[in-house]
């Protein structure tokens, strides 16, 4: 039998001490300091691998309307809609009614008047996606206030197809390649480049992209009076993504601090527009991308 007096003793778990919290704690810590940096990383690498992708279905597109058009470039400039231009590749935003928002656009401005824009475009016939025309990585749309809160990613260089019909001419130190045919070394061109041009009236990167300015055959020998005009974006680590003529794309590295530092200025005050010399990067940089036309060229260091 049972005594009465007998009592079931149960033993409770110790408690940790404060010692072994403050370890377990700092274990944490360190795991959380080395994890977070690689899931930043791989979340970048993800957003640059969706960006080359993008940059390929813009090129089948340009690549497909040059096929449907006797081997004619499209137009290089974007959103603009006056008579004497060709039709852009993409059009200004547009309210519902079709209609341009007005310059500068108003804050009202939303998504849906940017895809409007880009639906009417040239390009839209080929590739009738609107996250193609927009870099994951670019994050505009949350850190900038309205307009500058864009979505279009992407621009076309100036050396490829004409801006007006029938205009020739060079345009900001540029000849035109107007056909296919004309591109002779089409693996080493880029058409397509990230830009972040938040001094546009739109918001929107408006025109194409050209490096350098006006100047003439003379600045050629002259790097020390090269500049970047249209600033490029770098959403990938220090890197910009491009997409070439032949219909691939790539990763480069920005490797000259003033490079980067000139990004990041345009990213945070639209009056840095132009200004910085690549005087020095001539002399430090393989050129990776050859002259596109006579000016288009990239000192790059491939990554």
């Amino acid at each position: 039998f049972i005594h009465k007096d007998m009592r079931f003793i149960v033993k409770t778990p110790k408690a940790f001490t404060l010692i072994e919290l403050l370890v377990v704690i700092a274990v944490i810590a360190i795991l959380m300091a080395i994890l977070i940096p690689v899931l930043g990383a791989a979340k970048k690498q993800a957003s640059m691998t969706r960006c080359l992708s993008n940059h390929r279905n813009l090129l089948y597109g340009w690549i497909m309307y040059a096929d449907d058009n006797d081997g004619l470039l499209m137009c290089n400039g974007a959103c603009y809609d006056t008579p004497t231009d060709k039709s852009p590749w993409v059009h200004r935003p547009k309210d519902f009614g079709g209609n341009d928002l007005g310059s500068p656009a108003p804050p009202t401005i939303t998504d849906v008047d940017r895809y409007r824009g880009i639906q009417q475009g040239t390009l839209w016939e080929y590739i009738k996606d609107v996250d193609a025309y927009h870099c994951p990585g670019d994050n505009r749309r949350s850190t900038k206030r309205s307009p500058r809160d864009c979505f279009r990613s992407y621009s076309i260089s100036y050396a490829f197809g004409s801006m007006r019909e029938g205009d020739l001419s060079p345009r900001g130190g540029y000849r035109y390649y107007r056909r296919m045919l004309e591109i002779a070394s089409a693996p080493q061109y880029y058409v397509f480049v990230e830009e972040e041009h938040n001094g546009s009236r739109y918001g929107e990167n408006e025109g194409g992209w050209h490096l350098p300015m006006d100047g003439g055959m003379n600045r050629l020998p002259n790097p020390g009076s090269w500049t970047f005009y249209d600033p490029l974006a770098s959403y990938h680590l220090k890197a910009s993504t491009f997409g070439f003529a032949d219909g691939h794309a790539d990763r480069r590295k920005w490797m000259d601090k003033r490079t980067l530092k000139f990004i990041r200025q345009n990213a945070e005050d639209p009056s840095s527009h132009s200004g910085i010399e690549l005087s020095t990067a001539v002399s430090v940089f393989v050129p990776h991308l050859i002259f596109i036309s006579y000016f288009t060229v990239s000192h790059l260091h491939h990554a």
